[in-house]
């Protein structure tokens, strides 16, 4: 009975799986709210699905009850967490959250199949993040501040990995902890935050080669601190996050294509000057040969992904720990091992459904700030995910780094939870932005049907300017007498239409139409533009301006 009940869930677990992979895509293609509200509370109730068969699926193969208290917990905290942000951010961006939950509840699966104490503490880690991604976006309209220390931040990060350089713990070969308090984490999981920032805040108003030349000096600033560190891993993402930001804020191909060739020279550099770089690139070449040795890791890599075949040999039925750094560097191993290769290209496809959303999301904000962080982090996200299963899978030489949500360590999941966040604040902003915008316009409709109910046939063609029914007509409105009551009526019309009630309402709309200055945001027909015309016809059409921090504070 037992071996029926483990043969039904993990086909289940693989049926759940592709449902969900089929659904993020087809949510891509989606633009009605309704619609994508609905198909997301299917990606919700999948998630808490997975995460049922496969702590029963625990339970059964491995016999400890401990599973299925911790199973309860975890629903219980994602059911929370769905159900609140749900009901208090309409307009976040929820295919993109539930694929960093879906994510996050993979690798609380596989920490707790190959340590249940690390999945405990994972647990308690990705808790603290999910509240962080609730709590923030409270504070959304005051996210324009984060523009304002611009080169702060580059200081702030340098110094940071410096002081881990010279007073870090060494970790495999490199200086990459840090412990305050008997708390271990890793600086430069959370100077990734702070450097996307930093480029965003500073290549958004780069005008010329001086001014990019400083930001360039900081950027290498922090990968030689990195490269220093032995960090090569973490310094290889800053480096292409830069380059692409860069590229992306010039538009220039003379700054990818030189990035590319300083890139090239700096990896052969790396080579001569590091031992464990040429022992990696050995490795990558030949593990067979190495396999007593520097090739060890990547050959049980291998092993354990062709031992699970297309569907995998079944939660807790497997041998993860026969691969070295499987809870952290190799993570994806186990997951194909014991879910299968079909579960591992899902998860693969679902952090691409990540990047896309993130990437389409960049692509519709106007504020240069705004797409410059949301293209890096949709950058740092999807290249560390190659980094991570390139080596696993001999595609790349390994680089040591984490596969964000499912590998175990605090500090990766949180940095990445907060890079997240911040790309959903900005959704939810434009979201409101666009209601606000659509409100006004509705209003002002409201009152041009009312007005024209008020005046109705000739009289209203005459307040409005466009005519007069005849030349009697005509010659009486040039009397004195008439031409005060067509100019009052004029008057009243104006007032009337642009719901300008008292001299206040009068007042607070030239105010508006002032403002109307600067790089500022609007929305037009749904988009937003920040042309010349753009901003004329938003002035036409809603009577008021919009500054670029979405709000008029």
């Amino acid at each position: 009975m037992r071996t029926y009940i483990l043969a039904l869930t993990k086909y289940g677990i693989i049926a759940v799986i592709i449902a969900y992979t089929i659904l993020s895509f087809y949510l891509l293609t989606q633009k009605d709210p309704k619609k994508i509200r609905f198909l997301t509370l299917i990606e919700n109730g999948l998630i808490l699905l997975f995460q049922l068969i496969s702590y029963f699926t625990l339970y059964v193969a491995l016999g400890e009850g401990r599973y299925m208290l911790f199973a309860f917990l975890v629903m219980g905290a994602f059911f929370a967490i769905f159900l609140l942000y749900r009901t208090l951010y309409y307009h976040a961006n929820m295919p993109l959250f539930n694929n960093m939950c879906l994510l996050l509840s993979v690798g609380l699966v596989i920490q707790s199949r190959l340590s249940f104490s690390n999945a405990v503490h994972q647990m308690m880690i990705a808790s603290a993040g999910l509240l962080i991604a609730f709590v923030v976006p409270l504070f959304r309209r005051k996210f324009y501040l984060l523009k304002t220390p611009r080169y702060m931040y580059g200081i702030v990060g340098i110094l940071s990995l410096a002081v881990v350089m010279l007073l870090g713990a060494t970790t495999l070969g490199a200086n990459i902890t840090y412990t305050i308090a008997g708390v271990t984490f890793q600086p430069s999981e959370f100077v990734k935050i702070i450097y996307i920032l930093f480029l965003a805040s500073t290549l958004k108003d780069v005008r010329n080669f001086k001014e990019f030349l400083i930001v360039a000096v900081f950027a290498a600033a922090h990968v030689l601190v990195l490269i220093g560190s032995r960090d090569l891993g973490s310094g290889l993402i800053f480096f292409v996050v830069f380059l692409f930001m860069a590229f992306l804020a010039t538009g220039e191909w003379i700054v990818l294509a030189g990035g590319m060739g300083l890139g090239l020279v700096g990896a052969v550099g790396c080579y001569f000057l590091f031992s464990h770089i040429r022992e990696r690139v050995q490795a990558f070449l030949d593990p067979w040969s190495l396999i007593d040795s520097i090739g060890y890791q990547i050959t049980q890599s291998l092993f354990a992904i062709g031992a699970g075949g297309l569907c995998g040999v079944g939660l807790g039925q497997g041998t993860p720990s026969d691969v070295p750094f499987v809870e952290s560097d190799f993570v994806f191993a186990a997951v194909c091992e014991e879910l299968g290769q079909i579960v591992g290209v899902c998860i693969i496809l679902v952090g691409i459904s990540c990047f896309l959303v993130m990437l389409g999301l960049a692509s519709s904000f106007a504020d240069r700030f705004y797409r410059l962080m949301a293209y890096g982090a949709a950058i740092c996200y999807v290249f560390q995910m190659f980094l991570t299963l390139g080596g696993q899978t001999k595609f790349i030489p390994l680089t040591g780094v984490t596969l964000p949500f499912i590998s175990y360590g605090g500090s990766s999941i949180l940095s990445t939870l907060i890079i997240f966040t911040l790309v959903e604040v900005m959704c939810i902003l434009r979201g409101e932005k666009i209601e606000e915008v659509q409100k006004r316009r509705m209003r002002l409709k409201q009152r041009d049907a009312a007005y024209r109910s008020r005046y109705s046939g000739n009289d209203y063609r005459k307040v409005r300017g466009t005519g007069y029914t005849s030349s009697s007509e005509r010659r009486r409105s040039q009397d004195s007498s008439g031409y005060r009551r067509s100019a009052y009526a004029e008057t009243e019309r104006r007032s009337y239409y642009r719901g300008e009630s008292s001299y206040e309402d009068r007042y607070e709309r030239s105010n508006a139409v002032r403002r109307t200055a600067g790089e500022n945001l609007y929305v037009q027909n749904g988009r937003y533009t920040s042309s010349g015309a753009g901003r004329r016809s938003s002035v036409r059409a809603s009577g008021t301006s919009d500054n670029e921090e979405f709000y008029d504070d």
